[in-house]
């Protein structure tokens, strides 16, 4: 147990330099990430909002206790009457004007019960279910927020880590040939600023590797940031992102998918149906408010001193006249918002249709980008392989040679920044369609 508590209050301790998959990476954002925490919270509220609102069918019990001494006429009268103890003296005018000071201590219990007001109860309360309805579909929408934000951040980590790699094969690359150019110089056959000219291309060459490897710690406090843990936790990435994605569904498959789907759609189609409450709402307030209403007195002036009982029974009706136009000013008002609610939506609805088509043509295009990214990595390959033997024949000088080594580099760049984009906008494709897991 001790363990588990350790693990939870420290887990840049129990979670350092472990595997990280994109299926791990998602499942610790699910459970930590402060966004869907206060989402959860939140649903916690609508719950509780909505007992609030069952709460107002049931009747209100309300008990008084009231200790009350005076020589007032009117008081002393009234507890007289209450304690059951009006005597005929009692009617004689020197003890009506100057009666004695009299205790009473009356209890009472009172129950209201609203039979209809308005319609504000029942209203209130479908109201209240709709909004927990609405609180669990902003709760999934955020989710699949998080987890587009988790895919685009680990893709990006990977990337920056591959961009490391091709930097240092690039160093590797540029040290050999430093290294051959050092020896043709001793062997007279290539020249001083040649040897100048490499060790300066080597040396922008590291700088760019330790800015690649600076890259990769921003992307990694990045990627914590949204798991919810401390931005300094190491991690081993255990998964490769970057694979190809393959799409066989036409555009109008996943359009019709989004509209299916989508939870924030959902959302907006829940608020429509919200505004059309209102309008009820609005409408009930032109009938009456009717309600119960029951009460139980017990008045005594003390221990073994008189007393007394009574109860009261009644029903009451309220009816609304005039408000000062207050009321059709309010239907007016729901009406005009429950238009707006649902143009609002007719809107969302084209907005979902047209991020699908252009996710959906981001991808294709991301793909065909990684097939001439691929062609061109093989060229520059074969290029700086025929310039490097010209190199060493004699027949090239040192800035072709450089100028291959900066192609296949170059190359080698644009194919990783074109499979991260393969991979975003395929990413991007499922989070339009809300299919993100």
């Amino acid at each position: 147990m001790f363990s588990l508590i350790f693990a939870f209050f420290l887990p840049e301790l129990a979670l350092s330099s472990d595997l990280l998959t994109l299926e791990k990476a998602k499942e610790i954002a699910l459970k930590r990430n402060f966004s869907l925490i206060a989402a959860k919270l939140n649903i916690k509220a609508s719950e509780n909002r909505l007992k609030e609102a069952k709460s107002r069918f049931f009747p209100k019990i309300d008990i008084f206790l009231l200790y009350q001494r005076s020589n007032s006429p009117i008081q002393v009268f009234m507890a007289k009457l209450a304690q059951e103890d009006f005597k005929s003296q009692d009617f004689e005018i020197s003890n009506l004007n100057h009666p004695d000071a009299r205790t009473n201590l009356q209890t009472a219990i009172e129950i209201t019960q609203p039979l209809f007001k308005r319609g504000e109860v029942i209203i209130g309360y479908h109201q209240a279910k709709k909004q927990v309805e609405i609180s669990f579909l902003e709760e999934k929408a955020l989710e699949q927020y998080i987890l587009y934000r988790v895919e685009a951040a680990y893709i990006s980590w990977i990337l920056a880590k591959e961009k490391a790699s091709v930097l240092k094969k690039a160093v590797k690359t540029a040290e050999a040939n430093l290294e051959m150019i050092s020896k043709r110089l001793k062997q007279g056959l290539a020249l001083r600023s040649d040897l100048l000219q490499a060790q300066v291309h080597l040396a922008a060459l590291k700088r760019e590797w330790l800015d690649a490897k600076n890259k990769i710690k921003t992307n990694r406090s990045r990627l914590n940031l949204i798991l919810g843990l401390p931005i300094d936790t190491e991690w081993i990435p255990a998964s490769d992102p970057l694979a190809r994605s393959q799409i066989t569904k036409p555009l109008a498959y996943w359009q019709k998918l989004a509209l299916k789907n989508r939870p924030d759609l959902s959302v907006m189609k829940e608020k429509t149906a919200l505004s059309q409450l209102e309008v009820k709402k609005a409408k009930w307030r032109f009938a009456p408010e009717i309600s119960l209403k029951g009460r139980y007195e017990y008045n005594s002036q003390g221990l073994g001193g008189v007393s007394g009982d009574s109860f009261t029974f009644m029903a009451q009706a309220k009816f609304n006249l005039f408000s000062g136009f207050g009321d059709k000013a309010n239907l007016a008002r729901a009406r005009a918002e429950a238009l707006a609610a649902e143009a609002q939506l007719k809107e969302w609805e084209n907005k979902i249709i047209q991020e699908v088509e252009e996710a959906f043509l981001s991808l294709k295009t991301a793909k065909a980008q990684v097939e001439v990214s691929k062609a061109s990595v093989a060229q520059a390959e074969e290029g700086l392989r025929l310039i490097k033997k010209r190199y060493e024949n004699g027949l090239a000088n040192i800035v072709e040679l450089l100028g291959a080594e900066t192609s296949l580099k170059k190359a080698e760049l644009e194919l990783l920044t074109a499979r991260y984009r393969e991979r975003l906008a395929f990413t991007e494709l499922l989070f339009r369609t809300g299919s993100l897991e």
